[in-house]
């Protein structure tokens, strides 16, 4: 016979990782409709899992990454705790400055152990649809580093409406 176990884990707070795999712990996000994570990934820089449109009675609120199981919060007693969903609507963007892009010529210098020739830098766009972002970009030079913000802006990397850079300043950290 063979035993299977919930789904849903009811605990008192969030988990540091999953009992099962060792994973780690994201928010189920409501309100996401066809959404998948990638998509939510790129539009808002957040890890998360797409809880759909349906918010259930007794929602769980985390999952583990690899979506093995899923958490609700209950009180020490067992009772179902009162609980804040997170929905999509109500998610901000966080910042391009948290991701940090390596261009291919930092993986050539690694390579060849040119460890010198590394650098990083911040670099503020604006799209031609008057967006301004910081991203955090790991290159050889200024100019690598000017080139790897126009590719992630035209190939629609960062969620950004634009998809032009009409101006770009690079400074090295």
């Amino acid at each position: 016979m063979l035993i299977s176990r919930p789904r849903i884990i009811d605990v008192e707070r969030k988990p540091r990782k999953c009992p099962i795999c060792g994973g780690g712990i994201v928010d189920i996000i409501y309100g996401t409709g066809d959404m998948t994570e990638v998509e939510f990934f790129l539009k808002y820089r957040r890890e998360g899992m797409m809880g759909g449109d349906n918010i259930p009675r007794r929602p769980p609120i985390w999952e583990c990454s690899c979506g093995c199981k899923r958490f609700r919060k209950v009180n020490p007693d067992g009772t179902d705790a009162p609980v804040k969903v997170k929905l999509l609507k109500n998610i901000r963007k966080a910042p391009a400055e948290i991701i940090n892009w390596t261009t291919s010529l930092v993986e050539a210098a690694v390579i060849n152990k040119e460890y010198d020739t590394i650098h990083h830098y911040k670099v503020d766009i604006v799209t031609e649809l008057g967006e301004k972002e910081r991203l955090s970009i790991t290159a050889v030079n200024k100019h690598d580093a000017r080139e790897e913000a126009i590719e992630l802006v035209a190939n629609d990397r960062l969620g950004l409406e634009g998809t032009r850079c009409v101006s770009i300043e690079a400074h090295e950290v």
